[in-house]
């Protein structure tokens, strides 16, 4: 675990600005809605049968049943490695992240009006999303919960399942991308926050941090990660752009699409590879 709680804290402060950014840009730069709708319609043309009740399932995946049971999981292992401070963190991140977002949305509520494929949809207080909050914070809970020999891979398979969840949202109409990164970086500011207070109080006494540590092969190394998170937003990607009767996503058509598919994918790798990296030491 970092011994660098300011470091973690003001990474914390990033985030928040980020999500601060991506709302204003979404609501308050001109065009910005334009774009945020476009991306999404043009998204919306993957969840189309046979592949929306695949698309449904994958949505629900950050539903509050699967975040309830992640979050006694993620206590458990923590238990098993002796990390009592560590248990009970995890599931106040959780708490606060997901009703930060809850309270967030009627705050912030601006209506917002989509035509999507000739059916308009109304947006009134989506920003952020609470599924991408949930998906996004379990999974960098689990970074910051396993050991330093799965922390890598957990970020991988982490930023795996947020970008489903995020993609999924989109496809089906739920939420606009704006949406899901707002919801990605609300859940990244209160889990740093979470660990610039672990890293704080585990400093108090280290000797006994240290001992409940098992000695641990050497982690995957970020390299490999980097390689193999961009390898996973390829091949989301090239999916997505496959032509066939339940897609119809073309780059040369909806670039706007492809930029936010990317932009979902980027920023979910470097939340969980950067908290990763950041509790290497």
């Amino acid at each position: 675990m970092s011994r660098r709680p300011l470091t973690l804290l003001a990474l914390a402060v990033m985030t928040a600005a980020g999500a601060v950014a991506v709302w204003f840009a979404a609501l308050g730069v001109p065009g910005g809605r334009a774009l945020d709708g476009g991306a999404m319609q043009a998204f919306s043309g993957v969840a189309r049968p046979p592949l929306e009740p695949s698309i449904n399932g994958v949505a629900h995946l950050a539903d509050p049943a699967p975040l309830l049971l992640g979050a006694i999981l993620l206590v458990v292992v923590a238990l098993l490695r002796r990390r009592p401070l560590m248990a009970l963190l995890a599931p106040v991140i959780l708490v606060a992240a997901n009703a930060t977002t809850q309270l967030l949305k009627p705050a912030l509520a601006d209506l917002r009006v989509i035509d999507l494929a000739g059916v308009e949809m109304v947006y009134p207080g989506s920003w952020p999303s609470g599924h991408a909050t949930a998906a996004m914070s379990l999974a960098l809970c689990a970074v910051l919960v396993v050991g330093p020999q799965l922390r890598a891979l957990t970020a991988l398979l982490g930023a795996g399942y947020a970008i489903a969840v995020g993609y999924a949202l989109v496809a089906l109409g739920w939420h606009l991308p704006s949406d899901v990164l707002g919801g990605f970086l609300v859940a990244a500011t209160f889990t740093l926050l979470g660990a610039a207070v672990l890293a704080a109080l585990e400093a108090r006494r280290p000797e006994r941090v240290r001992a409940a540590r098992p000695q641990t092969l050497a982690p995957i190394t970020f390299a490999a990660l980097a390689a193999g998170g961009a390898g996973l937003i390829v091949v989301v990607g090239a999916m997505a752009l496959v032509r066939s009767p339940g897609m119809a996503i073309s780059a040369l058509e909806h670039p706007a699409a492809i930029a936010a598919g990317i932009g979902i994918g980027a920023l979910a790798l470097m939340l969980t590879a950067g908290l990763a990296a950041a509790l290497r030491h």
